[in-house]
């Protein structure tokens, strides 16, 4: 315990007898000279500056070369003003690198908070320098105090900032300003930090204190920006620019090791020495020139105007809509719109055409029908539902199964098997019972309230996955949202800050309103859809005649649209690398949606279950969330393999309509047949199937070779792609077996792609880039294109939302021109 108070006092009396040793040399500098002082343990300086003026601000350099000094025992330079004091120390390491120059700007009187009223005579700006070092030996400290070129921002203007020399300017709002933007560009890559803050002291001029602080700030290389409300600051605001140390933050990547050496001089400290000091320059300056502005934002009336424009514009499609259901009540019009159909057989044996059309009579026999109807033979495997919805009809019908496949052969086209005109070559049969000539007939053998029932499960399951999948993505971007607004740091959200207009707690309001086309679209096409079906329960129609209507699946593809408004809405939020996958999950659900709608047109028995279609995505997705959160060298292996072996797993089920079973006998059986007869059995589908699988073997080597870190939007490539070719082949089928096209399903095909170029060009433009670091997305930032609210993305949510809906409605339509033809003439593929 003694040694412990002999300690103290031998340390106290040290002290006290450094205290007596120290020289403090007071002096009153003017501006804009450079000083040179001589420190060491034993010598301080407190330097004092007046202005002549109250409310000047100034700007203080000072650099030191150090003799036998290092960063353990620096300068200590502390600035005591009105406003309140900070403490600097030279040298310092930034990035391993040890530099010996500092320049700050120091904060203004007004922004400090007065207790009291300077008195009368004493109105004139007033700091102090006090520096002193532990350093043993001499160190030489230059210093200079000068006013900045530019303080107050009134327009453009360019300013110069480095490494150790940060910028600031001030803008004070005019009277009837209460938003503003800032916008910085500059044509330097190098990485810097734009920061805005408060009118207050001390102002954060380095990259750890602005990272500490909640005031707005984000990384740029080429540009920058900033939406500003005067609420948050009534005194105006602070503009901070800050050059990075290094380039990594803002590229992504670790930027190489700097050289093994000092900073003992940099360019400008060796032109503001005397020319009797030596500098030596070892490194180049990092200097970045900013250009920096601040505009008005946009009006009320503005966000009015926009608001009221965009839903008038889909709305406009209601009103179409409104009057073409009226105009259906003239016969004149009637005429050219209305399809012709066989309606069922009433009680009494009468038929007719639908909606006041004479056209085809019900030709069909009641035998004929009855004999289709009660028969449970079909290529449907998967006859084990557990629903009354797809109970079938109590077998009456006798006859035995075909031995060679899953129905009689002379079932095929719907007719009895005394009927000669049948005996042809739809009697030549390939493998597993399948017939040479497909006709629709064969792959409609169960009961329409089957077929309905399997279709609305798409959805019912669509809204128990949106509901499960929308609910935690809106409480997840909502945190996104309160993290960036409590931390500061807009790099969080991938904005594109030179057309992001907040409103309310939304940070980006434009991005978010304009999927209101999604919403509005979709829910019309549900109502067209449900209206067909309402005209269908009241007329209903020969089972025998025209396509299976398959209303529920039409429907999930108005409700996925309803659902890709809330995701993507939910996602621009806070878009960012994190949660880019709910902007596109139901995208991949309506293309995927879109490729099954098609092929239950003509193969409405043996078409993907809805639980097996979801199950599908739900791996899909699982594979984007891995891809955007790994990715690398084994992912992209695995999922090209994956990718290939599964589309040509399914093209063999898709060729054999779905008999193929991968087991030994069925394949046995199947190899047997390609030996007996190479000749290709459906030679249409054969050649979109080669086509297919080409075009997704060129989709999984282009993933292979260029390994992108935006696989959600490889993964959406992949499905629209599919989709469209599958349209396209759509309808170049029905075009080269004569089937008939309505005019007005020529004119949504048309429309759709009229509508999906410019869509598509837009979308490739972009406005942000999450796969890429903030800063470098920011490249990607533009200003708005469409009444100075709406930017490249925007018009994609637009353009998109009314081609998915004229391509949806292309698909509801182009089968119209078969209502009146049999089933037995309507060919597969």
């Amino acid at each position: 315990m003694c040694v412990i108070h002999v300690c103290s006092v031998l340390l106290f009396l040290s002290g006290l007898a450094h205290a007596q040793t120290v020289t403090v040399v007071q002096l009153n500098l003017s501006y804009d000279e450079v000083y040179s002082l001589e420190l060491n343990s034993t010598v301080e300086y407190i330097v004092d500056f007046t202005t002549p003026k109250l409310g000047l601000i100034c700007r203080v350099w000072y650099g030191c070369v150090a003799r036998g000094g290092d960063v353990s025992q620096p300068v200590l330079v502390t600035t005591r003003q009105r406003a309140g004091a900070e403490t600097w120390q030279l040298p310092y390491e930034v990035n391993r690198r040890k530099l010996f120059e500092l320049e700050r700007t120091l904060c203004p009187d007004d922004s400090a908070a007065w207790t009291e009223e300077p008195p009368v005579g004493d109105r004139r700006s007033w700091y102090s320098l006090h520096m002193s070092t532990f350093n043993s030996g001499s160190v030489m400290v230059s210093v200079r105090v000068s006013l900045p070129p530019v303080w107050r921002l009134e327009g453009p203007t360019t300013v110069t900032a480095t490494q150790f020399a940060p910028r600031v300017l001030h803008y004070k709002f005019g009277p009837d300003e209460t938003r503003v933007r800032l916008i910085v560009s500059s044509n330097s890559e190098l990485c810097a930090t734009l920061s805005v803050q408060n009118y207050t002291c001390p102002i954060a001029q380095t990259i750890e204190a602005t990272e500490i602080s909640t005031e707005p700030r984000l990384t740029m290389m080429r540009s920058g920006a900033m939406s500003i409300a005067r609420q948050q600051y009534p005194s105006g605001f602070y503009i901070v620019l800050v050059v990075s140390p290094s380039d990594e933050e803002c590229i992504g990547t670790k930027a190489p090791p700097p050289a093994e050496m000092l900073w003992e001089a940099s360019l400008s400290l060796a032109e503001s020495y005397p020319a009797e000091t030596p500098a030596k320059i070892n490194t180049p300056v990092r200097r970045k020139e900013f250009r920096v502005f601040v505009e008005g934002a946009i009006s009320r009336t503005q966000y009015v105007i926009a608001a009221i424009s965009t839903l008038a514009l889909f709305l406009g499609f209601y009103v179409v809509f409104g009057v073409l259901v009226v105009a259906q009540r003239w016969p004149r019009f009637a005429r050219y719109v209305a399809p012709k159909a066989v309606l069922a057989q009433t009680p009494t044996g009468d038929a007719g055409a639908e909606e006041g059309n004479s056209g085809a009579a019900n030709n069909f026999s009641t035998t004929t029908q009855g004999t289709r109807r009660l028969s449970t033979d079909t290529y449907d495997r998967n006859d084990d539902s557990d629903s009354e919805d797809e109970e079938t009809t109590n077998v009456s019908n006798t006859e035995p199964r075909n031995n060679q496949g899953p129905m009689n052969i002379h079932q095929t086209n719907g007719a009895s098997p005394q009927d000669p005109n049948q005996i042809t070559s739809d009697q030549v049969q390939g493998p597993f019972g399948l017939p040479a000539r497909l006709r629709l007939a064969a792959l409609a053998k169960r009961r329409d309230r089957t077929l309905r029932a399997r279709s609305d499960r798409y959805l019912y399951m669509l809204y128990t996955v949106a509901v499960f999948y929308a609910l935690p993505v809106i409480q997840f971007v909502i945190a996104f949202q309160v993290v960036m607004n409590v931390s500061g740091s807009l790099d969080i959200c991938y904005y594109n800050f030179l057309c992001a207009h907040p409103a309310g707690a939304l940070s980006d309001f434009n991005h978010v309103f304009s999927n209101l086309g999604y919403l509005l679209l979709g829910a019309l096409f549900m109502l067209q859809v449900r209206r067909r079906r309402a005209r269908r329960r009241r007329q209903p129609r020969d089972e025998e005649y025209g396509i299976p209507a398959h209303y529920g699946l039409l429907s999930a593809l108005g409700a996925g649209m309803m659902v890709v408004a809330l995701l993507s809405a939910s996602y621009h939020v806070c878009p960012n690398r994190l949660n880019f996958q709910f902007d596109t999950a139901f995208m991949y659900v309506l293309a995927v949606l879109s490729m099954v709608k098609i092929y239950q047109a003509r193969h409405p028995d043996v078409n993907a279950r809805a639980h097996a279609t979801f199950g599908v995505l739900a791996v899909i997705i699982a594979f984007v969330v891995w891809g955007v959160l790994g990715g690398g060298p084994l992912f992209w292996g695995i999922f090209t393999v994956i990718h290939v072996f599964t589309f040509l797993l399914l093209s063999l089920r898709i060729y054999y309509l779905g008999q193929l079973r991968f087991e030994k006998e069925a394949l046995a059986a199947a190899a047997s047949e390609v030996r007996r007869d190479l000749r290709p059995l459906y030679g249409a589908r054969l050649v979109i199937l080669v086509i297919a699988n080409a075009i997704n073997w060129l989709f999984a080597i282009y993933g292979l070779v260029s390994q992108g870190s935006d696989f959600a939007s490889h993964i959406l490539q992949v499905l629209l792609g599919n989709t469209l070719m599958y349209m396209v082949f759509y309808l170049a089928m029905k075009v080269v077996q004569g089937e008939r096209v309505r005019w007005y399903a020529w004119a949504f095909l048309v429309g759709a792609a009229v509508t999906w170029v410019p869509a598509l060009y837009f979308f490739i433009s972009g406005s942000t880039d999450w796969s890429t670091t903030p800063a470098a997305s920011r490249h990607k930032n533009h200003e708005c294109k469409v009444i100075e609210f709406y930017d490249s993305h925007d018009l994609w949510h637009m353009l998109s939302a009314v081609a998915l809906y004229l391509s949806f409605n292309t698909m509801l339509t182009w089968d119209d021109g078969l209502s009146a033809v049999k089933r037995t003439e309507i060919a597969v593929f």
